[in-house]
């Protein structure tokens, strides 16, 4: 019995530990990369959460875009964040 709770326990901990993030920048315009930023975020408990360039550029009130980040962190769940730059 001993046994099975620390293996319960040491994979808990395995899996509390563990993560993967993947980062990405984008600068496909041109544009400036500006002073004004919008950020839009969701995971996986918000299904029809919008995370896209385009709710970031309108949340940060910009018209050019500049530069695009994209940004997604599994830790037992993913979640995503969108940071656009621009004027």
């Amino acid at each position: 019995m001993k046994k099975i709770q620390s293996l319960i326990a040491a994979l808990v901990i395995t899996v509390g530990l563990s993560s993967c993030v993947v980062y990405e920048t984008h600068t496909v315009t041109g544009n400036p990369i500006g002073t004004k930023k919008g950020v839009a975020k969701a995971n996986a408990f918000k299904p029809n959460a919008d995370y896209t360039m385009r709710t970031a550029a309108k949340k940060g009130k910009i018209s050019k875009i500049g530069s695009v980040d994209t940004r997604v962190t599994v830790f037992i769940i993913p979640f995503y964040k969108t940071v656009v730059t621009g004027e």
